[in-house]
């Protein structure tokens, strides 16, 4: 329940640690952690018995590790923690091992397995007031929005920490907090300010209400993020405001990060105030809490601005220290928006030595970095140099041009009024010949895409064509052994049963004659486990749940081989077509394992959504190298993708030598 303020707290520490400690900082936390895992496994050993408490401690186990390493070496604790879950049916402990899983494969950077997994959290958790389920399935909404987060798709990161932030809701208050504060980093990301400080206030609401040092130090940060909202928009009132909220606790040697940003932003309200000889103690301030956590760009921002200062003050040797500071940081960090800010800087610097070539040459640099951080002052300096430059070289020349254009001045304004509307005219073509040119792709595409949707509908129909030609032809196979071959072999048994009455046969005559029927028997049996292969009678009369379990269990009795076979989620018809193709997935997927993998323990997982139904087919058999050979050898990956695409679905196979098998389908079924 306190996975969110833990990564939180790591966090801060990770910005702060220097290329120099973190050795000995990941040293100090491996340590701790197996100090606390010796003390959790002496614990584990006061619950010997196969009970719901030893699932208790070997989950608390389980959630001792932190980094992926770390929880490597507690794998073995979540496969008991598994099983025994399945075995006593534990909620609680299913949810739990589901969950650390999901974790595990995120910490691997496996995310399509890890998504998987948190589906099937929030499946199980489903809608319980359960207090513990709905901490589960907020922590797996939350997750699943830091990857999506990740990968820069904001709006369904967005939906996932509304979900979250929705399930905490009078279950874990610290957590929710910290998924408001998200919420915020999110919106500001995507530019929307309001909704950047309605979840920042939010999320100050919610820390207030908790009362500690932890607290206390987020929403120091938080008023700083609003702060800078605040002077983004020019509100230099409302910032001032903001930061007057954390001034008390300033400076903050606890935390420098924010005592930084304190500073440094103090310092651009009182520069944009006109309020030189303080904005230059706070902005030293800054850079001494600044250099503390490390921050570069930051500091060549904070080197700029004092360049600036110190020029206003006529301190040209202070402001050339600063401006050169600012411009070495800005290219060790490589950033264009810092290096555009310390070019910049630099050209006003040399522009006030007299040095005009240079200031041109530097804010030109400034200029082809990136033109669009220039505003229109920056504009206009850029020209003013020019002109200056000009100035210089050629003062007779330009002195001459200046009153020929002042004779001319009706001439001109005739031709600069014709090169307005030759330039509008011109534009407004181009912008006619683009949209017709849009047009004309945007009309292709569609087509390709016509293309594309009948060529996917004849392969859809082929695939059902096939299968259900396949499914037509075993339910016929079936029918005849089972109603003709079996009737037929039924009737021989009887009838030899019949002349062993009434033939006197010897000793060895009469031993041939039992072993034949014996044989006969066999024969039978095997015949009927045939048909059963073909058209399962469990499928057929109890439906899709009960044949999958029947299937394991039988699999398990002959194969001699432990398969765990865990179902999730509502119960939900889902048509005879789909789940025989559902069944025949997993029938050769547990076969594959068995037969080709040679596994000593498969999982088989099955998760019903209300909108699709999720398979994983897990196995710590011989592995394999999925690109290593077009098709590998007994796998029928073939038949198994066709029934897939036929369901709207598609299928994740991760694989190595000597480490297992896991699968994992998604069917919109």
């Amino acid at each position: 329940m306190h996975h969110l303020r833990h990564r939180a707290i790591l966090s801060v520490i990770l910005l702060l640690l220097s290329a120099n400690t973190l050795k000995a900082q990941m040293d100090y936390f491996n340590k701790q952690f197996l100090h606390k895992k010796d003390s959790l496994v002496k614990e584990l050993a006061k619950h010997p018995l196969a009970d719901t408490s030893r699932v208790r401690a070997l989950v608390n186990l389980m959630n001792s590790a932190v980094f992926l390493d770390q929880k490597k070496q507690v794998i073995p604790y979540f496969e008991e923690a598994n099983r025994l879950s399945f075995q006593l049916k534990s909620k609680n402990g299913k949810l739990a091992c589901l969950y650390w899983k999901g974790r595990y494969y995120k910490s691997a950077k496996k995310a399509d397995s890890s998504l998987v997994y948190l589906d099937s959290v929030i499946a199980v958790a489903g809608n319980s007031g359960n207090p513990r389920w709905q901490g589960e399935k907020a922590s797996a909404f939350f997750d699943k929005g830091v990857i999506y987060d990740f990968r820069e798709d904001f709006y369904t990161a967005l939906n996932n920490y509304f979900e979250a932030l929705k399930c905490y809701d009078g279950v874990d208050l610290p957590n929710q907090a910290q998924v408001a504060r998200r919420i915020a980093s999110v919106y500001k990301v995507l530019h929307n300010s309001e909704k950047t400080l309605e979840y920042s206030r939010l999320a100050i609401k919610l820390f207030e209400k908790i009362h500690d040092k932890f607290s206390t130090a987020m929403i120091a940060g938080i008023y700083t993020e609003i702060a800078d909202v605040y002077y983004d928009r020019g509100e230099l009132t409302k910032a001032s405001t903001a930061l007057n909220k954390i001034k008390p606790r300033m400076p903050d040697t606890t935390d420098e990060a924010v005592t930084s940003v304190y500073y440094y932003l103090a310092g651009q309200i009182a520069l944009k105030e006109k309020k030189a000889d303080y904005a230059l103690v706070l902005l030293n301030q800054a850079i001494k809490y600044y250099n503390y956590a490390g921050h570069m760009d930051d500091l060549a921002r904070i080197y700029a601005a004092i360049s600036r200062l110190q020029m206003e003050k006529n301190n040209m040797a202070e402001a050339k220290k600063y401006v050169e500071q600012s411009m070495a940081l800005a290219k060790q960090t490589g950033h264009k928006e810092t290096m555009v800010t310390a070019s910049v800087a630099m050209a006003a610097y040399l522009n006030e030595s007299g040095n005009q070539l240079g200031a041109y040459q530097s804010l030109h640099q400034a200029i082809v970095l990136n033109d669009s951080l220039l505003n229109e002052t920056n504009i206009k300096q850029a020209s003013t140099l020019a002109a200056i430059y000009e100035n210089s070289q050629k003062e007779k020349t330009i002195a001459q041009l200046e009153r020929e254009k002042q004779v001319q001045a009706a001439a001109v304004k005739q031709k600069t009024l014709l090169n307005i509307i030759l330039t509008v005219t011109i534009i407004a073509l181009l912008i006619i010949s683009f949209a017709a040119y849009l047009n004309y792709k945007n009309r292709q595409k569609i087509e390709r895409q016509k293309i594309t949707n009948l060529e996917k509908e004849k392969q859809l129909m082929e695939a059902e064509a096939l299968i259900k030609g396949q499914e037509e032809e075993r339910v016929r196979l079936a029918k005849d052994l089972h109603d003709g071959v079996g009737s037929m072999l039924s009737g021989v048994k009887i009838s030899f049963s019949n002349m062993k009455e009434n033939l006197v046969m010897d000793q060895q005559n009469a031993v041939a004659f039992e072993k034949s029927i014996w044989d006969l028997d066999q024969t039978i049996a095997e015949l009927r486990k045939v048909a059963h292969n073909l058209m399962p009678e469990t499928l057929v009369k109890f439906g899709l749940k009960n044949a999958v379990k029947d299937f394991c269990e039988s699999m398990q009795l002959m194969s001699n081989t432990p398969i765990i076979c865990e179902q999730f989620g509502p119960e939900r018809p889902l048509g005879n077509i789909a789940e025989v193709n559902i069944y025949r997935i997993i029938q050769e997927l547990v076969n594959n394992a068995i037969k080709h993998g040679n596994a000593s323990q498969v999982v088989v997982q099955l998760t019903r959504t209300p909108v699709k139904v999720l398979i994983t087919v897990e196995d710590n058999g011989n592995g394999f190298v999925p690109d290593a050979q077009e098709k590998p050898p007994g796998i029928g990956l073939s038949n198994i993708q066709s029934r897939v695409n036929y369901l709207n679905g598609h299928m994740h196979l991760e694989s190595k030598p000597a480490e297992g098998t896991t699968i994992n389908i998604e069917l919109m079924v």
